[in-house]
């Protein structure tokens, strides 16, 4: 499996490049879909997901071993991707992440955020009168900047991000979700999985849409575990019929992460 690198040589895995994408569940399906590429993993017509082997042959990531252990018996498409999203491994990737300053802690926009910056405003004009007033600027500006929120992905992460593309079918997965489409082609196609298994999945829309020199041909990038990570519809220009579902927001240790945060 490729993995992508940016010109800044910043490199990032499969899943890293779901998790920073969409969030856990965009990670969680991208650990799936490189074991069905892997062939160590069925999928029957019905969507149950089965482990080939039951000693976790072939895992290359804790999040994979995870998957591997708990479809040992026939398991739900839907329920194996939520088992590894909120899994302790998908807590590891969320921290490597953070260690590696391609994500931080969010925060959320206060919804009184742009009264700060009126304030600073104010205190400028003042300051034309009496120049004291604009000691006070500095201190509304501060004030405007951390009521403005902040997102979960950093600068770093969204750089990283710039020149990834879905070099193959499992980073298609990472880049578009199961429900995206590639060149005008879902996803799903590429694994032979039919519509009525990938919308199993809660889906949530992306943190952004990918242009078509990205490597997709304007598909919807979905995620499963409601992310937060993107809008809340999953209604765009591909067409897709994913459902939104409600969940945690990016940042959370075991279902956050990804691009969202504090606009």
């Amino acid at each position: 499996m490729v993995t992508p690198v940016t010109s800044q040589g910043t490199q990032l895995s499969a899943e890293q490049v779901g998790y920073l994408t969409a969030g856990p569940g965009r990670a969680a399906e991208t650990a799936l879909a490189r074991l069905i590429d892997a062939g160590l993993v069925r999928v029957s017509r019905d969507g149950l997901v089965s482990a080939v082997h039951q000693n976790n042959h072939g895992a290359t990531t804790a999040i994979e071993a995870r998957i591997l252990s708990y479809a040992r018996t026939p398991v739900r498409f839907d329920t194996v991707v939520r088992s590894a999203a909120h899994s302790t491994e998908m807590s590891m990737l969320h921290q490597h992440l953070l260690d590696r300053k391609l994500l931080q802690r969010p925060r959320r926009r206060n919804e009184g955020w742009w009264f700060s910056l009126v304030v600073a405003g104010v205190l400028l004009l003042l300051g034309f009168v009496a120049p004291e007033f604009l000691l006070g600027v500095p201190i509304a500006v501060l004030f405007f900047l951390w009521q403005r929120g902040r997102k979960a992905i950093t600068g770093a992460g969204r750089e990283a991000l710039l020149r990834v593309t879905a070099t193959d079918r499992v980073h298609a997965v990472a880049v578009y979700g199961f429900c995206g489409r590639v060149n005008r082609r879902p996803v799903a196609d590429l694994f032979e999985l039919s519509q009525s298994i990938v919308r199993m999945l809660p889906l949530k829309q992306n943190r952004k849409r990918r242009s078509s020199s990205d490597g997709g041909g304007g598909g919807s990038s979905c995620s499963s575990c409601g992310s937060g990570c993107g809008s809340s519809s999953c209604s765009s220009s591909s067409g897709s019929s994913c459902s939104s579902s409600s969940g945690s927001s990016c940042g959370g240790s075991s279902c956050g992460g990804g691009g969202g945060g504090g606009d």
